[in-house]
């Protein structure tokens, strides 16, 4: 243990009282009662939490307290802050919570969904995913809608004093170039030649050949006359990586591009990932909005069933997160890997 870390006595009220009182609570003829933190940072943002809720997560705190420990040394520790005092400057005790949470799913290779309101910020909650994954050796994969909330998380990894990235741009269009608070240009992404000349090589064969064969099945797509186009080029992707690089952004409509090799590169990062491995690492997928990744027959709702499974954890954010009725019986928060 750092000894400059401000240490936080386990008591009694640790495990009980929280619970209790929520319990009660809970009792009343409310929609919402008080939401009273595990955490006892000294920002609380005073949110209330759905009645038939509150005890149900007090329960599920108080399980982590006795098994991990104090819910703010856990944090601080596994993301690696030096003292409590830093965590605390940057992060509300409701979200330090939550991320007690995570971390304990986490710890499972399973998953959390974040349904926050807006306003408590589930941005420096992703934020914070991310940096405990760099922290511990994972390589985070970070999904949102459009590619200038780029920036917008960068600017809350900068707010947790986690500025010191080298984001993997997947998109390749001006708006997903990352900026600073006063506009600054910080992070650009490749050009669509130069992307794809890191990501993969493009090997020609012959239509008819068992390799454009299989490749065609696999993307399920015809196999073209081979008279007609006697020649195909297929992607022969990285399964790591490029050096200098230690998380991916991207936006959800790039795995329903039209050029498959950057899904492709994606899914050999998942399979390719090892606990431990500096080169190989397993894969933490972050998806914000993460509705927006269902949908039954949607490609993209038809790879994250696919590949959810084979990361080590992913955590939802979403304040609509069953927004659309396809979403849940698409079973994208059910996978082996993601449960909630």
């Amino acid at each position: 243990m750092n000894s400059e870390a401000k240490q936080i006595e386990i008591t009694a009220e640790d495990f009980t009282q929280s619970s209790e009182e929520v319990l009660k609570l809970a009792e009343q003829e409310t929609a919402l009662v008080e939401y009273k933190p595990k955490s006892k940072a000294p920002y609380v943002m005073d949110t209330l939490i759905p009645r038939n809720m509150a005890f149900e997560v007090q329960k599920s705190l108080d399980s982590i307290t006795r098994r991990l420990g104090n819910i703010d040394n856990l944090v601080r520790d596994r993301l690696k802050y030096k003292t409590t005092k830093q965590l605390w400057d940057v992060l509300a005790a409701e979200q330090i919570d939550s991320l007690g949470l995570y971390i304990d799913q986490f710890n499972n290779e399973q998953g959390i969904i974040i349904a926050d309101q807006t306003g408590i910020g589930k941005g420096r909650q992703a934020a914070a995913v991310i940096r405990h994954a760099v922290m511990q050796g994972y390589l985070p994969i970070f999904f949102t809608k459009s590619p200038n909330l780029f920036t917008d998380m960068y600017r809350d990894l900068k707010a947790i004093d986690f500025e010191n990235i080298s984001p993997f741009i997947i998109n390749t269009n001006r708006d997903a170039r990352i900026k600073d608070a006063n506009g600054n240009v910080i992070f650009s992404p490749l050009s669509k030649e130069g992307q794809l000349e890191m990501l993969a090589e493009e090997i020609e064969y012959p239509t008819d050949s068992p390799e454009s064969i299989a490749w065609h099945k696999l993307m399920g797509k015809i196999v073209p006359d081979p008279e007609k186009v006697p020649m195909v080029s297929i992607p022969k992707t990285l399964d790591h990586m490029p050096l200098g690089y230690d998380m991916v952004f991207c936006t959800y409509s790039q795995i329903q591009s039209a050029r498959p090799y950057k899904r492709m590169w994606l899914e050999k990062l998942v399979e390719s990932g090892i606990d431990g491995s500096k080169k190989y690492k397993k894969v933490v997928f972050i998806l914000d909005e993460s509705h927006m990744a269902g949908g039954y027959d949607a490609v993209i709702g038809k790879w994250m069933r696919k590949i959810l499974p084979e990361a080590k954890a992913c955590c939802y954010l979403s304040a609509t997160f069953a927004k659309y009725p396809e979403v849940m019986p698409c079973l994208l928060y059910t996978s082996d890997a993601a449960d909630e």
